[in-house]
């Protein structure tokens, strides 16, 4: 809300001047598109440690993430159902659309 648009203010007018040049303008949204990760990217960056796998182990995890990272996943990635799956097996896909809002983790 409100504190969210006066730091933003300050970010893209740090003078106070009350206007926002189109440079910091553009500055600014750079940043902010370039920070946040999308789902899909996310899902990307998954397949990519899982070696083109629908689904990521645990093994796979802890050895390409730093450890509080892979716990995290590891705790909130529900089972991969799917028919090519191994025991064991985590759904990567619902965690990452589950992050980005879609449902609730």
């Amino acid at each position: 809300g409100d504190a969210e648009f006066a730091h933003i203010l300050g970010v893209v007018d740090p003078n106070g001047s009350g206007y926002v040049t189109f440079q910091a303008f553009l500055d600014f949204m750079t940043r902010e598109t370039t920070d946040s990760d999308t789902a899909e990217q996310v899902m990307q960056s998954f397949k990519i440690l899982a070696g083109d796998k629908p689904y990521i182990t645990q093994e796979e995890l802890r050895r390409e993430l730093p450890p509080d990272q892979a716990e995290y996943c590891i705790a909130r990635m529900t089972k991969y159902t799917g028919p090519d799956g191994i025991p064991g097996a985590l759904d990567y896909i619902s965690f990452a659309t589950a992050l980005y809002g879609e449902s609730d983790l």
